[in-house]
């Protein structure tokens, strides 16, 4: 199975608009972070974990041509603004899209993309989209031909509880501010754990690098990759004072990973 990360940074994006930092300024290409997102490939069945506002631009950038599923960890604007550009899978690839979420999530999407439900023209270029409900702990499974199980973490985000995904022996976990202790059980024997490192201070929402660097210890992944990076973290900087199993997650990066 392989993973290709298709955006590092947190919800304004690096380099932010206006910002005149030395990071934003970087010429560095690891500095540069579109929204966060993943997309995951196993033979025929293609995946993307939240469609945030870059998609369109991640898409061409990494040929994803086709898509079966996006899996929504949560319904802010950063992880579902690209949803309308689900349209041209139904143009051009004539197929819905199924997206997968909690409750919350899945009812945020239906309000907020309601012109999608409505039974469209013919000759459409609405997305189409089956919207599919899950529940925190319950696993369950996508793809035909090339079936993928996926198990959904609870993790929180400053005072919501979101979702994380384990895929196999690899696991997604963005926006985190806590992992709960049942959700820890459901995390054991990862080889690749990619989860949230904000910035060096403290923040409600977000882990710093210091709590993300605990929580990984504690998870104790073969590797771990941080991610939602903002523009206080200077790429090669914060990567050479990591631990030897960790590192920062970058645009373009990508890995094999057994499911």
């Amino acid at each position: 199975m392989k993973v290709t990360v298709l955006g590092s940074g947190t919800s304004s994006g690096i380099p932010t608009i206006g910002c005149s930092c030395v990071v934003c300024m970087s010429t560095n290409p690891h500095n540069k972070r579109l929204r966060s997102s993943i997309f995951v490939e196993k033979g025929n069945t293609r995946f993307v974990v939240d469609c945030g506002p870059d998609f369109r631009y991640q898409a061409l950038t990494y040929g994803i041509n086709d898509i079966d599923t996006v899996l929504l960890t949560h319904a802010h604007a950063d992880h579902t603004a690209g949803i309308d550009d689900l349209r041209a899978y139904y143009m051009i690839k004539h197929h819905p899209i199924n997206l997968y979420g909690d409750a919350d999530t899945i009812e945020n999407i239906r309000e907020r993309f309601a012109y999608c439900f409505i039974p469209p023209p013919a000759h459409t270029t609405v997305p189409q989209l089956n919207l599919h409900e899950v529940i925190q702990g319950n696993s369950f499974t996508i793809g035909t031909d090339d079936k993928v199980a996926i198990m959904p973490i609870k993790i929180r985000h400053n005072s919501q509880y979101i979702l994380g995904y384990r895929i196999g022996n690899f696991a997604y976990l963005s926006d985190v501010s806590e992992i709960p202790e049942e959700s820890l059980m459901l995390l054991k024997d990862l080889d690749v754990l990619i989860t949230t490192a904000l910035r060096f201070q403290k923040h409600p929402s977000h882990m710093s690098i210091d709590e993300a660097i605990g929580i990984s210890t504690v998870i104790n992944a073969k590797k771990t990759w941080f991610i939602h990076m903002n523009h206080d973290i200077e790429h090669e900087t914060v990567c050479k004072a990591l631990p030897a199993n960790m590192s920062l997650c970058y645009d373009g990066l990508t890995f094999d990973v057994n499911d």
